[in-house]
């Protein structure tokens, strides 16, 4: 065996799933834009371009775990929204927050709806659960 399956296996299980992983990127675009509106409502305009510059690297890093290919249809029309999102954003105002905050949150419910399902399939094997390196990479 070599030295990284090694240093692997004396790693710790974090527990985290996929789904929880999602979920907790989506808890993460949006508290980027509360506190984005917060500074914009402040007059806090460059506080603002800050926290929706990370929120919309929150949003690339949700696209990024997007694999089309699986269901061409309904991911297709997530990445478009990611990208509408993306593209709002570089327009700080608290209606285009607004109007992503709404895409999000929406999103984030019907993954929310599944998670118990989801977390089950990875947990018993029926989806490969997640490595620790494929967290470190996700959440970077």
């Amino acid at each position: 065996m070599n030295a990284y399956r090694r240093y692997q296996q004396t790693q710790p299980d974090t527990g985290w799933t996929r789904m929880d992983l999602l979920l907790a990127l989506y808890d993460k675009a949006l508290e980027h834009l509360d506190r984005a509106e917060a500074a914009l409502g402040a007059g806090d305009t460059s506080g603002a371009v800050g926290r929706l510059s990370k929120a919309q690297t929150v949003i690339m890093a949700l696209a990024d775990g997007v694999r089309v290919e699986v269901n061409p249809e309904v991911n297709t029309n997530i990445l478009r929204l990611y990208e509408f999102a993306v593209t709002t954003l570089s327009q700080p105002s608290v209606a285009n927050v607004a109007s992503v905050r709404k895409i999000l949150r929406t999103l984030r419910e019907g993954f929310e709806a599944v998670r118990v399902e989801a977390n089950e399939m990875e947990r018993s094997g029926r989806v490969a659960a997640m490595q620790n390196g494929q967290i470190l990479s996700a959440t970077a």
